[in-house]
């Protein structure tokens, strides 16, 4: 893993007092999700790569689920401490967007982009649809007739399906999609033959794709991914790429020392093996980005999420 130079190394001289200083608090990680969640399981693993160099003090993950990310975010913005982190992602921005309750990303303290997965598009391994032309063909036939699982009506899942369906030139608005509680049962709802695609994460695939109960049509990346036997939409001629990123963010006004041994644990945490085996089992890439790099890349996001809602139809064009 290629570790990026955090601009923030140049305080280091003034920060020599503070880090003992900071060794003397225990970090707690806000996972604003369920048990289970990839939230949570990003931060238990961050959790486990945090413990050595703590010590006895260990570390803490604490679950604030609801409302996309957006309960525990204002768990978070009212009562966050110098040593606590919430985990954030794509999720918690959509769903504020969404809402019309916009992120307040210029509050939190960035302090760093930790990983990232594709999306993918899933058909039964019996479905008649071998590649995305024939979806294609098949969904300007009769745009009714296929049905697109995904999470939330308004989520991460729901906005892929959106722009997907952009990129096959039809209207949003007309896609038949199917919302389901998590996308893990959407997922399942295409490995059932309940529906007749899912648009989702790729991890939330791998099981079934691995005991050969869907076949992907292609991934949101960049580019191929190794060991994945599908295209990328590009490749396709869909000109889409979108990856479900998460990351971790300080209090508001989390002064500058504070935040710089933040990240600099967090760098030495995602060299660990706990974390190294996590990025693994969960098929996800790592996308560390420092403290400054990440901060610009939130409130980027944030107005890429907001234009591609309006224009698929599931915001108003004058919403501010």
């Amino acid at each position: 893993m290629r570790r990026r130079q955090l601009s923030l190394l140049a305080c280091l001289p003034a920060l020599v007092l503070g880090m003992a200083a900071a060794m003397a608090a225990e970090i707690k990680i806000i996972a604003p999700s369920a048990p289970g969640s990839g939230w949570d399981q990003l931060a238990k693993a961050l959790a486990l790569g945090l413990t050595e160099p703590m010590g006895p003090l260990g570390v803490e993950v604490v679950n604030v689920p609801g409302g996309g990310g957006t309960v525990g975010l204002a768990h978070f913005l009212a009562s966050g401490q110098d040593g606590e982190m919430l985990v954030t992602g794509l999720t918690m921005i959509t769903a504020g967007v969404m809402n019309r309750a916009p992120v307040e990303v210029d509050r939190l303290t960035p302090v760093a982009r930790l990983a990232a997965e594709p999306f993918a598009i899933a058909v039964p391994a019996a479905s008649p649809l071998k590649s995305l032309a024939d979806l294609r063909a098949a969904i300007h036939a009769d745009t009714g007739k296929l049905s697109w699982a995904g999470g939330p009506f308004g989520g991460i899942d729901h906005l892929a399906a959106m722009l997907l369906a952009r990129g096959l030139d039809i209207e949003p608005g007309r896609l038949n999609y199917v919302p389901f509680l998590t996308s893990a049962e959407a997922a399942s709802a295409v490995a059932d033959e309940k529906v007749s695609a899912a648009v989702t994460a790729l991890g939330e695939l791998q099981g079934d794709l691995s005991a050969g109960r869907v076949r992907l049509l292609g991934t949101s990346a960049s580019e191929r991914i190794e060991g994945i036997d599908a295209p990328t939409f590009r490749d396709s001629g869909i000109k889409l790429e979108l990856m479900n990123w998460r990351g971790v963010v300080g209090r508001p006004g989390l002064d500058r020392a504070a935040q710089v041994r933040l990240a600099l644990a967090v760098q030495d945490a995602i060299r660990s093996p706990a974390w190294l085996q996590m990025l693994d089992r969960k098929k996800w890439r790592s996308a560390y980005l420092g403290p400054d790099e990440f901060g610009a890349f939130m409130r980027d996001e944030q107005v890429r999420v907001k234009e591609a809602l309006k224009a698929a139809g599931l915001l108003k064009k004058n919403s501010d």
